[in-house]
Order: structure tokens, then C-alpha cells, then sequence
């Protein structure tokens, strides 16, 4: 993806000058010495970070899991968050996902090892409301699923691909709303289109995505990140104080509600977290089991389904006819 991304800034209009950074840590672990070139890359365990002067690129990078989010995955974005709100040159952060997919949530071995407790922790940054003071873009590709589609849902716009596929996908496996996806997403999208995609736990393509108002552009397959460094180059060029301001009034009017009721519910809410803890730890030993695996919402139990429960079928009945005379009978 970062090959196709240098080839496309090569050819395009649009012109990105790349920053230097230093690689503070290889993908083994290990420091690099400190007589190493400036690289363009910041690379972590997990994540990769490159920036092209007032846009920066945060590119999860676990592919083998669909970009999914474990704890130490948590802290690295954390800290890349952090950086990007305290870089004065930085305006605009990217989101992105490398090998195909945007984010398939927290990742749900490391939620039957550790709990789901120390990845909620970990995901505390991604809590505030807005993410962060300064524009951001999710560009969707793959799936955006469970809090990997919360996550999409904290940025503030949203480039996805045609093919993508989103929604709350840990409804499976009893895995609630860990970063006020539901607020966000009902503010986005509306109260009733926000509770089918929250109770059902459906998946939505990006084409509906976009219909439903999710989508600030919908792109071609293979381009979401390509137009999402256009939109942001687009941004940068304004004058930034109005802009900023203009966003945080916006979110802080749907996002930030300062009544007693507000609070109250959040109370409600965080009281009833206790039991969908031990659905959800029931729900991460299915999934080790293969129960619910690559999106799938039927056979989620090992109780044997009744009648009226089976989905409907055809069975083909093969019938023999003999054409011969048997006691003379034909």
C-alpha cells in the first residue's frame, strides 16, 4: 500500500513535501543506531506513521489479524495521537489500514487472554469527543468492523470504498459499544437507522454506508487512500482557527450533552457493563472454538435449532420411475 501511495503522490497533481523523521524503532524491537539517515517513517511494533509536511498518515498494521486492535496496538495509536495533536506543523491525520482492511475491532485472543478490561483502558484515548482538535479522516477500505468501525465513526469524515464492509460486528459475541460507537453513530445517521445497525449487528457495503450519510466520498475499490490524501490537501490550505472552531462547536452540540439526564444514562450504562463482561468472555472462547468466525451470524450456539427456526430449504428428491411390469403391475 505505502509502494502504491509513493507511486500515486509520483504521478498526481497532488504534491506532498515528506518530512523527515526518525525511525525510533524497527519492526523487531529493537533501536536503531543513532548515526542511522533520517527516515521518512516513525515505525512501531504495530502501527506506521508517515508524514508529508501538514498530513500525517497513521497506518494500522496487523495484517494478519484484518488490522485488529490489541493492546500494545492501542498504545502505539495513543501515543501517535498525541504526538499529531502537540506538531505544530501537523493539520491533518489519516487513518489507514495496510493489506486490504481498515480495522476488524479489538482482537478478541487477546481479549480471552487479558480480559476485556485492559483493552478498554488501553482505548481510553480514543474515547474523546472529538478524536482530536484537528481534522481527521478515516479512508475505509476492507472491513471497518466492531470498534474498528467506531473507529471510523470517531473521525470526522470518512472516505469508503465502494466494497467495504462495516458494522457492528461484535454483536456476535456480546461485545458492546467500547468506544461510544452508539452515540456517534446516532448522531451521525439518526436515532432509527442508528438502533438496525446496533441491535441486528448487520453488515452494511459501502455503497449503503454512503446512502445512510456515512460516507463523505464514496470511492472505487483500491482508492480510499489516494482520495483521502486529496481531502486532506484540500484542508490544509485554510485557515485553520475557523475551521477547528467550527468543527468543535459542531461536535460538542451532539457529542458532548451537559445534562443530568445524559450523565444519569451513562451511569445506567456503565452498571450493566458487569454482565456483558461474562457474555462477552463466553463470546471470545466461541470465536477461539471457530463459532461466529468471517462474519458469520447464524449458528452462533451449540443448542440444536427448532423447527421454526431453521432457515428454509429445498431438499431435491431423486424419483425412479421403473417403466418395467413387476406381478403385472406397471
Amino acid at each position: 500500500m505505502r509502494l502504491l501511495l509513493r507511486r500515486f503522490l509520483a504521478t498526481s497533481n497532488v504534491y506532498f513535501n515528506k518530512t523527515k523523521s526518525v525511525r525510533l524503532l524497527s519492526s523487531d524491537g529493537t533501536k536503531n543506531s543513532e548515526s542511522e539517515p533520517a527516515k521518512a517513517n516513525e515505525v512501531k511494533k504495530n502501527i506506521v506513521v508517515e508524514k508529508y509536511k501538514e498530513v500525517t498518515i497513521l497506518n494500522i498494521d496487523r495484517q494478519k489479524t484484518r488490522n485488529s486492535l490489541d493492546e500494545p496496538t492501542l498504545r502505539e495509536i495513543e501515543a501517535a495521537l498525541n504526538a499529531f495533536d502537540s506538531d505544530d506543523e501537523a493539520k491533518v491525520l489519516v487513518f489507514n489500514g495496510e493489506g486490504g482492511s481498515f480495522c476488524s475491532g479489538f482482537d478478541i485472543d487477546d481479549i480471552a487472554e487479558k480480559g476485556y478490561y485492559p483493552l478498554k483502558d488501553a482505548a481510553t484515548r480514543l474515547l474523546r469527543r472529538p478524536l482530536c482538535d484537528k481534522p481527521t479522516i478515516a479512508a475505509v477500505t476492507g472491513y471497518a468492523v466492531a470498534e474498528g468501525f467506531e473507529l471510523a465513526l470517531a473521525c470526522d469524515l470518512r472516505v469508503i470504498e465502494d466494497t467495504a464492509v462495516l458494522g457492528c460486528l461484535g454483536r456476535r459475541f456480546g461485545v458492546p459499544q467500547s468506544i461510544i460507537g452508539g452515540r456517534r453513530l446516532t448522531s451521525l445517521i439518526g436515532l432509527s437507522r442508528a438502533l438496525d445497525l446496533l441491535i441486528t449487528g448487520r453488515l452494511i457495503s459501502g455503497t449503503e454506508a454512503n446512502q445512510f450519510g456515512l460516507a463523505c466520498k464514496l470511492t472505487a475499490t483500491g482508492t480510499a487512500l489516494g482520495e483521502s490524501l486529496k481531502l486532506a490537501k484540500s484542508l490544509v490550505k485554510f485557515p485553520q482557527n475557523a475551521l477547528i472552531m467550527d468543527k468543535l462547536a459542531a461536535v460538542n452540540s451532539q457529542l458532548n450533552p451537559n445534562s443530568e439526564e445524559s450523565m444519569r444514562d451513562e451511569a445506567v450504562m456503565t452498571s450493566l457493563l458487569g454482565n456483558a463482561i461474562e457474555d462477552l468472555m463466553q463470546g471470545a472462547k466461541k470465536f477461539q472454538d471457530g463459532i461466529g468466525k468471517h462474519g458469520k451470524f447464524y449458528k452462533l450456539t451449540e443448542m440444536p435449532l427448532k423447527d421454526w427456526e431453521l432457515e428454509d430449504s429445498v431438499e431435491e428428491v431423486t424419483v425412479k420411475e421403473d417403466n418395467e411390469k413387476k406381478d403385472g403391475k406397471s
